[in-house]
Order: structure tokens, then sequence, then C-alpha cells
């Protein structure tokens, strides 16, 4: 098992050739869609960049470490990665198969250990136009995650798969699957931010591990129906009312 040390504590190139080791498959997909990117045109190429790119972060900042308690949270130096995937294709030195995973590993070894920066200056046969359009994609792309979000969160705290979600939204699961990757449409906006609040109260008014049951559970008072048939009949904005007023402490005070 390789541990997030071996890439400080080795020459930078045999801390990339340990890197591509780990993620073999990704940074083989990313050589693959750079030339897509910096081409231009291919919005689909930049949307599985993106993802390529949060997977390969996760990945090289989740390896363990042998003294976790002297290195920054693996959380923040992965946000840290994720934040520079704009500047990454424009920056990778090589076209072998290594350029978007060793522009990382240079990111990670000056975030977390730092070591001197390798990898920072853009190459000079930047188009100008075809970045512009690569950052107006990238903004676009970062605005539908941040419209998934609410979603993921919900499911996330009440333990639901799109199935489930596609069931109290009254659509497909394929639907569902999109709108996790590219933001729900707007006329859905609104009951996902209902559900998204009443999975957070539940979240920080509850146990852990009772949020997926409560939800689950049938009442009287909710007319022998559990919170997501409630959801699922269009009742969210009242049930999100009585939510509220049953966790509204202050009230008992």
């Amino acid at each position: 098992m390789r541990t997030i040390e071996e890439l400080f504590d080795v020459e930078f190139d045999k801390a990339c050739d340990i890197a591509v080791e780990v993620i073999p498959d990704i940074a083989a997909a990313l050589d693959r869609l750079v030339p897509k990117i910096t081409a231009g045109g291919d919005r689909m190429a930049i949307r599985r960049y993106v993802l390529f790119v949060d997977a390969a972060a996760h990945a090289l900042t989740s390896l363990p470490a042998q003294n976790a308690a002297v290195l920054p949270p693996a959380s923040v130096v992965y946000e840290l990665l994720r934040q520079d995937r704009v500047e990454l294709p424009w920056v990778a030195p090589t076209p072998d198969g290594r350029g978007i995973v060793t522009v990382l590993v240079d990111r990670l070894r000056v975030v977390a250990a730092g070591l001197p920066q390798r990898c920072g200056r853009a190459r000079i046969d930047i188009d100008e136009q075809r970045f512009c359009w690569f950052l107006s994609s990238i903004a676009a792309i970062e605005l539908e995650q941040q419209c998934a979000a609410p979603l993921r969160r919900a499911m996330t705290i009440l333990g639901m798969n799109s199935t489930d979600i596609a069931e109290v939204m009254g659509v497909k699961r394929q639907a569902v699957d999109k709108w996790l990757l590219t933001g729900p449409p707007s006329d859905r906006v609104v009951k996902i931010g209902v559900i998204a609040e009443i999975a957070d109260i539940l979240r920080y008014r509850l146990r852990d591990g009772m949020p997926p049951v409560v939800a689950r559970r049938r009442a009287a008072a909710y007319a022998d129906r559990s919170m997501l048939e409630l959801i699922a009949a269009d009742d969210h904005d009242w049930l999100l009312a009585d939510v509220r007023q049953s966790f509204d402490f202050s009230r008992v005070a």
C-alpha cells in the first residue's frame, strides 16, 4: 500500500511515477481528454475532465499517511487541488499520459509538504479564445454542481438513492442521475430545496443514523404516512413547516 509521504520523500519524477501507478486509468483518461479540451468546442469532454480531476484529487489525498498529524487535513488539500483544475491542462508539462497527474502531484507536494513548485508556468502556445471558452464552460459546470449539491446532501442524510428520489419526485431514475451531474431543472429546485432543508433539520436534531429511520416511519400525525410519502404527494411545504415547528425548542423554553 502506497502512502502519501512517498509522494513527498522521493524526487519529483519518481513521485509522479508513483501517482500514475496509484491511478493508472484516471491518468490515461485525462491524457485522452486534454487534447479535446485544448482544441475547444467539446463540452462533454470538459464535463468528464472535471469528474476525473475530482477522482484523481480524491485518490491522491486519500492515500494513507504514516503521520497524519503533521499534514493538513485531507479534505483541505483535496479542495485546494480541485480549485486548480481550471489551469491544469494549460500547465501540464508532458503529453505522455502523466501531464495532469504531474501537475496534481506538484500541487500536492507544495500544499501538503511545503516543497518547491515545479509546474508553475502555463505553456506559451495557449489559444486565448479556446482558453476563455474553457473558463466559461468550467464556470457553468461548477454552477450546475452547486445546484445539485442540496440533492446530494439530502440523499446522503436520508440514506436515499436515485431510485428513492425518483419516486418522491415523480420522475425516472435516469432523470435523477442526470440532475446529480448537471443540476435539477428550475421547476424542481424548490421541492429539492425543501427536501434538503428537512434533511438538514433531522441531521442536526436527531442522533446519528436516525434521519433515514424517521423519514421512512409512518406517523399518526401524518395520517399514517411517512415523510417521504408526504413529499411524494407534494405536501412538502406543509411537512417542512411541521418539522420546523416540531424542533423549535424556543417555543417550549
